[in-house]
């Protein structure tokens, strides 16, 4: 048994919370809660050494991101993921992302500054040049975020966070078998918008995005429900 958690009193209701959120969510993705766990209150304020409100909170929040699925009576169970999460995941962020790339670049062509997308691109190359494979899927994941928060649209940026979870889950089980391109495609958006080009930087979003689709299907084959 596990306690992943600092006493409850010594925090606020909602930053508890999102400790639980973080701790559950890290566990589902790396497979130590599995597709069909049950996942009841007792156990898991038990697992994380804290009371059962922060875990229901928790819960509810993961399960309006799709990794929970609430049952009456009997708790939650972990979600299997099916082929069709993975389509509406890449749907979602096509309706997303190559916008937010477009309005990033148009923001940094009128000064914004691009510091921190640099920044993360070049840690990200670096990372997994030294073969340090999840440092490098965290940095992924940070770019995409960075671009979106570039910006400067927070419904956008609010928008990608629950999609954050799955991309994760998606990039720990895929990354391996496509990560120079990714890097490459990563630099040429990086780019485009400190370079200004809006179209581009969008065109480039999107393409990424797609290109990744099939990809992602064919290596999640097997661990995917039908």
């Amino acid at each position: 048994m596990r306690t992943l958690l600092t006493a409850e009193p010594a925090e606020g209701a909602e930053a508890l919370a999102d400790s639980v959120y973080g701790a559950l969510l890290r566990d589902i993705i790396a497979d130590e809660l599995s597709p069909g766990t049950w996942l009841k209150e007792r156990d898991l304020s038990e697992r994380y050494g804290v009371s059962r409100v922060p875990v229901r909170q928790a819960l509810h929040r993961l399960e309006s991101e799709g990794f929970v699925q609430a049952s009456p009576r009997r708790g939650a169970v972990v979600t299997p993921v099916t082929t069709a999460d993975i389509e509406e995941l890449f749907d979602a962020r096509l309706c997303i992302e190559p916008f937010a790339a477009r309005q990033a670049a148009l923001r940094v062509a009128a000064g914004a500054s691009a510091a921190s997308l640099t920044a993360v691109v070049a840690a990200s190359e670096a990372s997994f040049a030294e073969g340090a494979d999840l440092d490098g899927i965290a940095l992924n994941l940070r770019f995409h975020a960075e671009v979106v928060q570039l910006s400067g649209n927070s419904l956008l940026a609010r928008s990608l966070q629950p999609m954050l979870g799955r991309m994760e889950w998606i990039f720990r089980r895929t990354t391996r078998t496509g990560e120079p391109d990714q890097l490459r495609e990563h630099r040429a958006l990086h780019d485009a918008i400190v370079s200004g080009g809006g179209d581009l930087a969008a065109a480039i979003a999107y393409a990424h995005i797609e290109r990744g689709r099939v990809p992602a299907l064919e290596a999640l084959g097997p661990l995917l429900a039908s």
